[in-house]
């Protein structure tokens, strides 16, 4: 249930005992659907109907199960917010997302926003692919309740942050992924919506450009006084850019509050789970002379930047080599090296 209002409201958005359930198919493999396909089967039900009815019972579908996507969240978000939303694959980023969007609605639950919310959830978000990236400019803040004479007064500095002034009547579908992603946040961000929500589309962009909607990203909260929320996986970004942070797993809540302390309980979270890496050599002859078995963290409390880390190789050697060493190179999500280290070389 959505409610939009702007009275007796302290927080800009309040989410209160959230949940949302997904109706999961175990058909098989999806395929192409041809309208004779669709009368087909509205013919098989009906003349199998009454036999269901004796063997499975009414409504009861052994093909489907209940998935909860997000279950039983609560927490306010005040206006100037900047909140990171964090979590590994499946956690209920995006589902959270799209329902503080209105693409979705929840499953149980109330959610109250204060004001417009602009979003940019994945590529092809928000614009219509055979407009111009002009006609859709003004499409979007037509959306979002702007007069034509607001989004004229916004639209050279839209142009000239998105870099695309070249393309700008040429219709968005031949745009490439990145131009897409400019213009799209661009007019996210630039058509003064109260709250701004980004998912980690923003990948998509070089670094260049992902650097500069975090600035944008940052000016828009402090200077204007928007709420800004972030989905990404880069926790150096979520780090800089929000002052709170959501941790999700697996549908709940697990941690509200500073973005660093959210983070820290984030890390050790993911720690619980990168004791060991084992690789099964099923593939591999052991003619090929060596391979790595195993790599596990041993001798560790817990994962910080300050503590010290342990790693054991297990390894097989089926040839003679005259010398052999080890080279352990670390990043992070960005795939950026943080930290390298050489073993010295053995003779065998």
């Amino acid at each position: 249930m959505y409610h939009s209002t702007s009275t007796y409201m302290t927080s800009i958005i309040q989410v209160c005992n959230l949940s949302k359930k997904f109706i999961i198919s175990h058909e098989g493999q999806e395929r192409y659907t041809a309208l004779r396909d669709v009368m087909a089967n509205k013919a098989k039900r009906i003349f199998s109907f009454p036999q269901k009815l004796k063997t499975e019972g009414i409504g009861q579908n052994r093909n489907t199960e209940e998935f909860w996507a997000l279950k039983d969240i609560s927490f306010d978000i005040e206006q100037g917010d900047r909140v990171g939303i964090i979590g590994r694959n499946g956690a209920g980023k995006s589902t959270l997302l799209k329902i503080l969007s209105r693409i979705t609605e929840p499953t149980e639950g109330q959610i109250k926003i204060k004001g417009r919310v602009a979003s940019l959830l994945e590529v092809g978000t928000g614009f219509h692919p055979e407009l111009t990236g002009r006609e859709n400019i003004f499409l979007n803040g037509a959306i979002l309740g702007m007069s034509r004479a607001e989004i004229k007064r916004k639209f050279d500095e839209i142009v000239d942050f998105a870099e695309v002034e070249k393309f700008l009547d040429t219709p968005v579908k031949r745009y490439s992924s990145g131009m897409y992603v400019r213009l799209a946040f661009a007019v996210a961000a630039h058509l003064e919506p109260e709250i701004l929500v980004v998912d980690e589309v923003l990948a998509v962009g070089d670094a260049q450009f992902q650097k500069k909607c975090l600035g944008k990203m940052e000016d828009v909260s402090k200077n204007e006084g928007r709420t800004v929320l972030f989905v990404s996986h880069n926790l150096i970004a979520i780090e800089g850019l929000t002052n709170k942070s959501i941790l999700l797993s697996k549908g709940s809540l697990l941690s509200y509050g500073q973005t660093n302390n959210v983070i820290e309980n984030y890390t050790l979270e993911m720690s619980k789970d990168i004791n060991k890496k084992i690789w099964k050599n099923n593939k591999i002859s052991k003619d090929d002379g060596i391979w790595i078995e195993c790599i596990k963290i041993v001798e560790r409390e817990e994962l910080f930047i300050d503590k010290e880390l342990f790693i054991e190789i297990h390894f097989e050697v089926n040839k003679p080599y005259a010398q052999l060493h080890f080279e352990l190179s670390v990043f992070n999500t960005d795939k950026t090296l943080i930290f390298e280290s050489w073993s010295r070389p053995e003779k065998y």
